[in-house]
């Protein structure tokens, strides 16, 4: 774009985001979104849909593309089915998250969206040319050489995610990788959203929210009233909730009392957008949601084998080594706070890379989130699905 669009305060930027937007690579956005659909949906089955549940699907979609761009043979075939993008397109890939990167950074009047890209080699570990340059041209990655063993490691990767994460992110490593370890490749990403049209902070007040296991918890379900793009079906309610200018929106998914959160997530939203604008009102609970696992296994879940076995993985393309590299862990962690003024969320993705042997009638709506409910904060200019998540049990916002 012509300039930065974060200090404009008319439509011109939103206008020429759109257009740039528009000549993006739409499957980029479309395969990265379900990538999260399909994680989110294996990490409920791993027994982790009794709290909130909260990924970003791009943070995640980012760090494994940083390993596909390192992999080889069978081990490029299973990563570039997970993200859609076979070897074949792996520049098609990369050319698509070069172009999206400048549009994410600077989204516009009312919005904050930040992100990075790293990678932390051993000592002695030399990269390949053609990974060095797709990770620094493609991914804007900083690169640097450390000793991964070390706890002073913790600290520098801990200090630069916390960085791009406006501090909401401090603790993505505990202890040092170890020994085996040949790489880190790690995405963050900040977002902070002030709402089109905040709640009024006189209409909050504290209400039920029904868990779902019989018990329930107190919340400050936050209210407004006014005309929404809002959907409809006999399993769920949906609303979109802008930020800014309406570049990015919360959607709210809302299952009905006949349906679940599962339910809605297995049968998936319809292909075509349903929304159109309807007059109601919004009832939505503050809340603060806070996530980190290693979601290796949820990967692997999802068929995804050969990456992560150290007698068959090949990686021989990301750095020139004798032992053979295998993924280790994919550390993933966010944090979301939803208020009456906006949203603030962050979220952070490592990867490490490890080295060894082995329609109703138009009438007024009312849609109040008291129970189980899913969210994503998307950018619709991109179709980039930044978080997406299950709230079951809001904290007390009281």
């Amino acid at each position: 774009m012509s300039k930065s669009c974060s200090a404009a305060g008319d439509t011109e930027c939103f206008n020429e985001r759109a257009e740039v937007a528009a000549k993006l690579d739409a499957r980029l956005a479309r395969q990265s979104n379900e990538l999260g659909l399909r994680l989110l949906g294996k990490l409920r089955e791993q027994g982790r849909a009794e709290g909130n549940l909260t990924i970003s699907p791009y943070s995640i979609s980012a760090a494994l593309a940083l390993a596909y761009n390192g992999s080889s043979g069978e081990t490029a075939a299973e990563l570039g089915g997970l993200l859609g993008y076979a070897p074949g397109e792996l520049e098609q890939l990369n050319a698509g998250n070069k172009a999206l990167l400048p549009l994410l950074n600077d989204a516009g009047p009312g919005i904050r969206l930040e992100l990075a890209n790293s990678v932390w080699v051993e000592n002695g570990i030399k990269l390949r040319k053609n990974y060095l340059k797709a990770a620094e041209t493609s991914y804007e990655a900083q690169v640097r050489t450390t000793d991964l063993s070390a706890e002073k490691t913790v600290a520098k990767v801990n200090q630069w995610v916390a960085e791009h994460t406006a501090g909401k992110i401090d603790r993505m490593l505990e202890q040092p990788p170890g020994g085996n370890t040949v790489a880190l490749l790690v995405n963050a990403l900040y977002f902070k959203g002030a709402w089109q049209e905040k709640f009024p902070i006189e209409r909050s007040e504290p209400a039920a929210f029904y868990t779902g296991n019989d018990t329930t918890a107190e919340v400050m379900m936050m209210k407004q009233t006014g005309n929404f793009s809002y959907a409809e079906t006999e399993y769920w309610q949906g609303v979109r909730l802008p930020y800014g200018e309406g570049q990015m929106d919360m959607l709210v998914i809302l299952p009905s009392e006949q349906s679940s959160v599962d339910q809605v997530l297995q049968d998936g939203l319809p292909a075509a957008d349903p929304f159109s604008e309807r007059f109601g009102t919004v009832g939505l609970p503050r809340f603060t949601a806070e996530y980190g696992a290693d979601v290796k296994e949820a990967v692997q879940a999802l068929g995804v084998k050969i990456p992560f076995d150290p007698a068959q993985a090949d990686f021989s393309a990301l750095a020139d080594t004798d032992m053979p590299i295998f993924i280790g862990s994919i550390i993933h962690k966010t944090y979301i706070e939803v208020n009456e003024t906006g949203t603030e969320a962050a979220a952070s993705t490592l990867v490490a890379m490890d080295a060894g042997a082995a329609p109703a009638a138009d009438l007024p709506f009312e849609l109040t989130a008291d129970r189980p409910f899913i969210f994503i904060i998307e950018d619709r200019q991109t179709g980039v699905w930044l978080f997406l998540g299950t709230i079951s049990n809001p904290l007390p916002g009281i």
